[in-house]
């Protein structure tokens, strides 16, 4: 048996399916009763909340946990007391790996949307890849994971704190390189390397500067959206297939789970939810909302992901709302934050940044407060983009609801 300690996750949870769809037997826990967990329990997953030393089972013989799960965690501890093997998620991953042809998409920005343009292509191709993604697709019946019976195995390969070197592809594609994960890596330069020890570890590598604009119809807006198109059909011709089937799938893509995803509408004006979190994806993401609704007043929303990430990057964030016809900023999303950096990087800073150059900025006060703003503040003609990759995309559904968050 093996246990999953945060199975939640988007890359966790499909992780946590791959396993079972091999043959073992799962389990696992989470923090939190949410909708990945939800959709995992409807599949027959046995999953805990909270975490406690008695919900490792007896007999575990793997214990496999998410990159937020600290040491001290109590199944962590109950595991190294019974001499029960521990793996990283990204360790895991490597693992399974060794069983394929494994190719990869790595990159500050576009790996999930390009990972899923590829999956789709190979799949059209006939190829018939395994694919797990970090995100939700429709094509995979709302799920992160597709299993194929085909040599390839297409992943993410995220770099924060170097998971990725956990990885060894046959074939990697980098699609840009810009200093994130400010809580590790020391500078620009440290980030840049981790790139490159990825790359001298890896079979076949396709770099940034190899990639143009994809050129053919596709079904995203964004510049952004074209590049990723073309990385991924970079990638498909090298793995043998032509250009009809890539042109095909491309121009019917219509993107993943948070990833410039239509929710709805809110008093007539038009509602979407993006996982941007760095200054450069919500610039992308404001200019592709642009694109698709010229005339519109954009309302962005923006919680910040990590405190220590608001402060390193705080000027970049303050000028990446040019787009936007106000910009609402709900609260900062807490995950590995110091007492240092909730001082550095606090809501009430951004908004002060913001203001020197956007004239409608406003503190939302927090997602509930925010989700009542929006729904006396906005109407026909509007569009609310609500962007970032913590907890801000419980706030959507209560839009359309209008009961507050649980």
């Amino acid at each position: 048996m093996d246990f999953f300690v945060g199975i939640g996750g988007i890359g966790m949870s499909g992780l946590a399916r791959l396993f079972k769809a091999r043959g073992r037997e799962v389990r696992g826990s989470d923090s939190t009763e949410d909708t990945l967990v939800e959709e995992l329990r409807d599949e027959g997953f046995e999953i805990a909340i909270g975490h406690e030393a008695g919900n490792l089972p007896d007999g575990t013989e793997m214990l496999i946990y998410s990159v937020a799960v600290p040491e001290d965690n109590p199944e962590r501890q109950r595991a190294k007391e019974l001499g029960v093997r521990e793996m990283s998620f990204f360790e895991a991953l490597g693992v399974v790996a060794e069983d394929y042809r494994l190719v990869a998409v790595a990159g500050t920005h576009g790996k999930t949307t390009t990972t899923a343009m590829l999956a789709l292509i190979l799949i059209e191709a006939g190829l018939d890849p395994t694919v797990l993604v970090g995100s939700k697709l429709k094509e995979f019946g709302n799920s992160n994971l597709r299993v194929g019976g085909g040599e390839i195995f297409l992943v993410e390969a995220c770099e924060y704190r170097r998971n990725f070197m956990h990885l060894r592809p046959d074939f990697l594609g980098i699609l840009n390189v810009e200093y994130d994960h400010v809580d590790y890596f020391k500078d620009f330069e440290d980030y840049q390397a981790a790139f490159d020890e990825l790359a001298g570890q890896s079979g076949e590598v396709i770099q940034p500067d190899e990639v143009a604009e994809y050129e053919g119809e596709l079904g995203l807006p964004g510049v952004h959206n074209m590049m990723n198109a073309g990385m991924a059909a970079q990638m498909a011709r090298r793995l043998g297939v032509g250009e009809e089937v890539i042109a095909r799938v491309l121009a019917g893509f219509e993107g993943t789970w948070r990833r410039f995803e239509y929710k709805g509408e809110l008093n007539g004006a038009a509602v979407y939810d993006d996982y941007a979190h760095h200054p450069t994806e919500i610039i992308a993401t404001l200019e592709a909302s642009r694109e698709k609704h010229p005339d519109a007043r954009i309302v962005a929303v923006f919680q910040p992901h990590q405190y220590s990430r608001t402060a390193g990057l705080m000027e970049d964030f303050a000028g990446a709302f040019e787009e936007a016809d106000e910009v609402i900023i709900p609260n900062i999303y807490e995950v590995r934050d110091q007492e240092a950096d909730k001082r550095a990087g606090s809501a009430e800073k951004l908004v002060d940044a913001i203001s020197a150059h956007h004239e409608n900025v406003r503190d939302g006060g927090g997602l509930e407060n925010t989700a009542k703003y929006l729904m006396g503040s906005v109407g026909e003609g509007d569009l609310v983009m609500v962007m970032g990759a913590g907890d801000v995309t419980h706030m959507v559904p209560v839009l359309f609801s209008g009961m507050g968050l649980s």
